[in-house]
């Protein structure tokens, strides 16, 4: 005689299906970090690799125009007329430059990732790095423009002591870096800084640090540009030799910096407070760093 077995049982209980909802997310609790961490990493390593591109491509260019460097400012043009940034300003498909604008007179439309990259193209070092990927860290994702508030697409800039003054009628012409020659130290001297400014395509492709010979600076140095720390508690930096490498801050004013001076972060913090006094050894690393010296 065949008998016949039926289940009457079509689906989970209740229980059973909270059971494996719990399951699921204790197994999501204990992945997440794992793959944020693994997110972060990945983004270091891409920002490190494109600090590595930007130096090295830096460096190639004045080995091939005799020791020359190319100017860390976006509006650099000499007394001839000749652009020599090391990147351009954003300009409209038709050639429209927006360098040079306010919150009470925001560009319309909106500057946009193309018209960044159209200044990109530009400058002088875009025939030694044609990818305008490297141009942009994937974790510089959060930072808006304090005048129309969209993405910034350039995450790095340069020491404003390279080559910042390119006419000789310029009152820092003569107290600045113009030939790599005049680098001692290149493989300690860092080019390419990662940048928290917020004015984007206005005068933030340099960065700059209080020096103790500045009248301001009362023989101290300061923290004045806003330098971005994307990548946990560190940065990368790319060096004058052409090399580049991850730097991990130790201080906590370093790191939680940029987030205190809030969203009107500008290139000057001159009115900003100097560091405690136990928490100086970030600012002695960038100090010694910085690619210009002068008596003081």
């Amino acid at each position: 005689m065949d008998v016949k077995t039926t289940c009457s049982r079509k689906g989970f209980t209740l229980v059973e299906l909270l059971i494996v909802i719990g399951i699921i997310s204790v197994l999501l609790s204990i992945l997440a970090p794992a793959l944020q961490l693994a997110k972060r990493k990945a983004a270091t390593a891409s920002c490190l690799a494109n600090n590595r591109s930007l130096a090295y491509g830096w460096h190639m260019y004045q080995e091939e125009n005799k020791s020359r460097i190319m100017s860390a400012n976006d509006w650099a043009v000499d007394e001839n007329g000749k652009f020599l940034g090391w990147i351009g300003v954003a300009r409209r498909e038709d050639g429209t430059l927006l360098g040079c604008t306010t919150y009470y007179n925001p560009p319309q439309p909106p500057v946009t990732d193309e018209d960044e990259i159209r200044g990109i193209k530009e400058g002088l070092l875009w025939p030694y790095q044609k990818a305008a990927g490297v141009y942009h860290c994937p974790a510089d994702n959060v930072r808006k423009s304090m005048y129309d508030q969209t993405g910034i697409f350039v995450s790095y800039s340069i020491p404003e002591r390279l080559f910042g003054w390119v006419r000789s009628s310029d009152s820092y012409y003569d107290r600045q870096v113009k030939k790599h020659d005049s680098i001692s130290f290149p493989e300690s001297r860092y080019v390419f800084v990662e940048t928290a400014e917020n004015r984007n395509w206005n005068m933030s492709h340099h960065f700059v640090i209080g020096e103790p010979w500045n009248p301001d600076c009362n023989g101290r140095w300061f923290w004045w540009g806003p330098m971005a720390v994307n990548h946990g508690d560190s940065s990368t930096l790319g060096f004058c030799d052409g090399h580049a490498k991850q730097r991990m801050w130790v201080d906590e004013y370093t790191i939680t910096r940029v987030d205190k001076l809030g969203p009107g972060v500008t290139t000057y913090g001159i009115n900003d407070p100097p560091c405690p006094p136990d928490q100086t050894a970030d600012l002695a690393y960038m100090a010694q760093g910085w690619p210009y010296r002068e008596s003081y």
